[in-house]
């Protein structure tokens, strides 16, 4: 594996990037098919499928994490290519602008198609798994108009201002906490450039540099991320408040600042991925299963009030921590060697995956909700959920998105390339090869 040079693309953690994000539409469009599906979730289909509760698990384990990696690496290229205020600009366009409009624009559609769903399940009487917060409101919006119509109340509703005033943040807090580590760094990393030269940093960075080129680059930061977890649940918590969540923010923080400093010796940066293949095997053929049969008999245990269960936790905690960095190094190494050269293809994908992304709530909602009373397999609607759902977000990236204003902000402007006329005549004859 070759090392980029500093001025180069990285091709390759452009498409591990896009790859975490597609990877979140993939998880998002599974949750409806969980045997334990989560209380905030609106759709629950009558045929789950065990294996998206094992998916959701393995994924939620190190997709964010892996994200909050790379954007600590990212952020760093930025601050080090054009300085403070040019990293503070870039991240303005590309991360708070983009919160902003999303927040105005698809979350309401999130809460509308939501809301929908779960009017029609309070009419529908029983729907498995816990209630949820939004099923109250139309519980509450049913029993005042029961002859009106989902529509109707849904209008009702949003006229009446509720919307606006309780926009949540859903799936837009991993920008929302970009925001707060951008702050962070605006600040820190001035003061860490002052210590440039003194025994402190250089004992530091020597220390860094050995941890990387050495076989304790996963056991080390699994052993030091494993403190941030003690105030967890079963699995890491996911942010669900504008209030940030301090331990949840530190949690993802420590990624952001691993990834900062794997930037500042870009050098080494594959060789954290070094061994990604033997990474990816242990991580996924004999940790997922043990963190698995940690968390379902623990909390299990936990419910039925048995004894054992802070014991469980602190192993499941310790499988987990380790679980994450071994599918992030493995990953990273991965696309590394795999991705390293720049594919036409590959790059529309990574380019598209932000939009995607941002905007696949509201399809997946609606798509769950049309197959739900299938009478078909679990499994086979889930995939059908999943490839609708991504050929909505593509079409709707290539045709109203990637050579617009809003493709502007959130990748650049792109050209759309110029179709010419197929010429008649016959191809000359002769030319030189």
């Amino acid at each position: 594996m070759s090392t980029p040079a500093p001025s180069d693309r990285y091709h390759a953690l452009d498409s591990l990037r896009g790859f975490a994000m597609f990877l979140g539409v993939v998880l998002h469009a599974a949750i409806s098919f969980m045997v334990n599906v989560p209380a905030f979730w609106p759709v629950r289909d009558p045929e789950p499928v065990p294996l998206a509760d094992v998916f959701l698990i393995a994924v939620h384990d190190f997709r964010m994490q892996l994200f909050f990696v790379l954007a600590g690496f990212f952020g760093c290229l930025l601050y080090r290519r054009y300085g403070l205020i040019g990293m503070l600009k870039h991240r303005a366009k590309r991360v708070a602008l983009p919160f902003v409009l999303a927040l105005v624009f698809i979350v309401p559609t999130v809460q509308v198609t939501g809301l929908y769903a779960e009017i029609e399940n309070v009419r529908a009487g029983a729907v498995r798994g816990p209630e949820s917060v939004a099923r109250g409101v139309a519980a509450k919006l049913v029993a005042a108009n029961p002859e009106a119509s989902a529509p109707q109340l849904i209008l009702d509703y949003v006229l009446a201002g509720n919307a606006v005033t309780k926009l949540p943040l859903v799936h837009l807090w991993f920008l929302y906490y970009l925001l707060l580590f951008t702050v962070a760094v605006a600040v820190l990393a001035p003061l860490l450039d002052r210590l440039a030269g003194t025994r402190l940093l250089l004992v530091t960075d020597a220390a860094f540099r050995r941890l990387i080129a050495g076989s304790g680059r996963v056991l080390v930061p699994a052993v030091l991320t494993f403190p941030l977890m003690l105030p967890m649940t079963w699995v890491v918590d996911t942010p669900s408040q504008w209030n940030p969540q301090w331990h949840i923010v530190s949690y993802y923080f420590a990624f952001f600042c691993f990834g900062w400093m794997l930037y500042r010796h870009r050098d080494l940066a594959t060789a954290f991925g070094h061994r990604w293949r033997l990474h990816l095997l242990i991580a996924n053929t004999v940790l997922l299963p043990l963190m698995l049969g940690l968390v379902v008999k623990g909390y299990e245990a936990e419910r039925s009030g048995k004894d054992g269960v802070l014991a469980m936790k602190l192993t499941g905690y310790a499988v987990s921590v380790l679980y994450t960095w071994l599918m992030v190094a493995g990953l990273w190494g991965g696309f590394l060697q795999l991705f390293a050269r720049e594919r036409a293809w590959v790059r529309y994908l990574a380019d598209s995956a932000y939009w995607c992304y941002l905007a696949s709530i509201t399809p997946i909602f609606v798509f769950q909700f049309l197959v739900r009373d299938w009478s078909a397999p679990g499994f086979l609607k889930c995939g059908l959920v999943t490839l609708a759902t991504l050929a909505v977000l593509l079409l709707s990236y290539e045709y109203c998105v990637r050579y617009t204003v809003i493709g502007a902000i959130l990748n650049g402007r792109k050209i759309r390339p110029k179709r010419f006329p197929v010429s008649s005549e016959p191809a000359a004859t002769g030319a030189a090869a």
